[in-house]
């Protein structure tokens, strides 16, 4: 009977519960089968250095939280093996010198350290108004008991971890399934560009040369004009699907996150002017340095300008900032131009996808593409009938 409880605990470690119901669940079950009137769990967190009350269960006092060195739980840590305290009478909170208000009421307590091979992660700690009676054979049971809330623990972090991985996993997964995607539509555009480009510049230098020999009132002028102008929109079409197809190699050197944006924003002044478009910059002080190649993110952050232009045809606010979050140097493009269609966000980054009479629906996957050959990634938080938040994140160098 008396190692029921190992098994039990046991079964809790490998159960679907809560971590937390399961701490409650093993509180009770110390109860049941030792003499103890009362029972808390608790959890060293070492960024805090204190043990953290996860569970309890019983009578008498208990306190949520003991530093470093305080108390029962404390002095177990110190001596990293359990400690077992036996005072004359239950009026006091002090023990062979060591204050403890968690003690109070009772005469006797067990603090048993929890422990993997490596480091600490947590306490037990029991405690009774009378002696409890203990045989040795059964206080052995109570530390292999104790040794099983440890494994409880340790358990929850590797599920925590598996979980994770998972996560992880299921979006490199996603990753791969649009670089397939890509890959086979870059075979498919390589073959079309060819094909398509080279007949086009022979329509439109043509047409040009037609053009000279019509008249202005001529009734086949306007029709002249429309091959022109259609020819060059197709040949801009073929030169951006080039440019999305073309496996590039970056040339990644140090540079200012800060620079790089001023220097692509120098083309655009005219072009806010001209839709009314009030631009707030607002640059990390200092400078970011990034690995980049910077002809390369110029044409990223170009890119995310003339979206968030064209967002705003009748005014509005563009956002401009840089700073720096742990490892990673970000650059913000935040506009006023009323979001994106919900029904729409699965599909931006998706080459020839456009909302636009005349996009190519190529600026953003040529973005996304140069960003990742940065090691990359581009975040969007949409705000619909508000505008869009454009984040790029990109990794901080020291050099």
């Amino acid at each position: 009977m008396e190692y029921d409880i190992i098994e039990q605990v046991a079964e809790l470690c490998f159960s679907g519960a809560r971590l937390d119901i399961k701490l409650a669940r093993a509180a009770k079950l110390f109860l049941e089968y030792f003499p103890f009137d009362g029972c808390a769990i608790y959890a060293w967190d070492d960024g805090k250095k204190a043990f953290l009350k996860k569970a309890h269960e019983g009578e008498g006092p208990v306190i949520e939280l003991y530093g470093e060195g305080e108390g029962l739980p404390g002095m177990a840590k110190r001596s990293n093996s359990p400690v077992f305290a036996c005072k004359k009478n239950a009026s006091g909170i002090s023990w062979e010198g060591v204050d403890d208000e968690g003690i109070q009421g009772c005469r006797y307590a067990a603090v048993y350290p929890l422990k993997d091979k490596e480091r600490l992660l947590g306490a037990l700690y029991l405690k009774s108004r009378r002696k409890p009676n203990i045989p040795a054979g059964k206080r052995r049971v109570l530390g292999i008991a104790a040794l099983q809330i440890a494994v409880l623990y340790r358990g929850a972090e590797l599920i925590q971890g598996n979980e994770k991985a998972h996560r992880e996993l299921i979006e490199a997964q996603e990753l791969l399934v649009k670089s397939e995607k890509l890959m086979a539509l870059g075979d498919m555009a390589a073959t079309l560009a060819h094909e398509i480009k080279n007949p086009l510049i022979s329509i439109g230098g043509f047409a040009g040369r037609l053009k000279k020999h019509i008249g202005a009132d001529s009734p086949s002028h306007a029709y002249v004009e429309q091959m022109i102008k259609e020819a060059a929109r197709l040949e801009r079409l073929m030169d951006g699907v080039i440019s999305f197809i073309k496996d590039s190699s970056v040339d990644l050197k140090s540079d200012d996150l800060n620079d790089i944006f001023t220097d692509a924003l120098r083309f655009f002044d005219d072009e806010f002017q001209s839709h009314r478009i009030r631009v707030i910059r607002d640059f990390h002080p200092g400078g970011l340095r990034v690995l980049a190649d910077r002809e390369q993110l110029k044409i990223a952050f170009d890119n995310l300008i003339v979206n968030a232009i064209q967002s705003m045809e009748k005014g509005g606010t563009l956002e401009l900032s840089t700073c720096s979050e742990g490892d990673s140097a970000i650059a913000k493009f935040i506009d006023t131009g009323g979001g994106i269609e919900p029904r729409n966000m699965g599909c931006i980054f998706n080459p020839f996808f456009t909302t636009k009479e005349h996009g190519t629906g190529l600026g953003l996957p040529i973005t996304n593409s140069i960003i990742m050959r940065h090691r990359g990634v581009i975040e969007v938080d949409n705000n619909p009938g508000i505008g869009v938040v454009f984040k790029v994140i990109l990794p901080l160098t020291k050099g």
